[in-house]
């Protein structure tokens, strides 16, 4: 947890892709079970752990889960508006069926953000990246516009590319 970072950061670059990649069937059952009441308690449990100044709304939170295939399940969370550069807009989470090779079990999920970035850098002022679960942004470059539907294509795309 950077306590230098808002609310905001922390929750959606450690605390939901953290949450995610360790225990991605309990994720996936008290979203299911409590909604937006699960996301507002991890919300407000970061926010117990930051300085008064560095606090933000939840509003404007909303989630979807739907099934891409028979095997793979997506959510994507709609995030407050971002206030500083560096927050996102959106969490994309792909899920697929757990593979194993030997005792080793092989990555299947994804957690994947859409930043909002300075038109400078980006002329889009998005950036698209992998959320690894140990809470680290890998960028996969230029981000499109910082809507929803075009959001939701590029999850979709990348659950596509994903090998099960």
């Amino acid at each position: 947890m950077d306590k230098k970072k808002s609310q905001h950061f922390n929750f959606s670059y450690e605390a939901l892709p953290i949450i995610f990649h360790s225990q991605t069937k309990d994720f996936e059952k008290y979203l299911e079970k409590d909604g937006l009441k699960f996301l507002e308690f991890w919300w407000n449990h970061v926010g117990q752990m930051l300085p008064y100044e560095k606090l933000s709304s939840f509003a404007g939170t909303t989630y979807e889960v739907f099934d891409l295939t028979e095997k793979t399940k997506i959510t994507i969370i709609t995030l407050p508006k971002p206030q500083e550069e560096g927050e996102m807009y959106y969490l994309g989470f792909i899920r697929n069926p757990e593979r194993r090779f030997g005792w080793v079990k092989l990555p299947t999920c994804r957690a994947i953000g859409l930043v909002m970035r300075s038109k400078e850098r980006f002329e889009s002022g998005t950036e698209l990246g992998d959320l690894t679960p140990r809470g680290l942004f890998v960028s996969l470059g230029e981000g499109p516009e910082a809507e929803y539907e075009a959001f939701k294509q590029s999850v979709i795309e990348i659950a596509q590319k994903m090998r099960v």
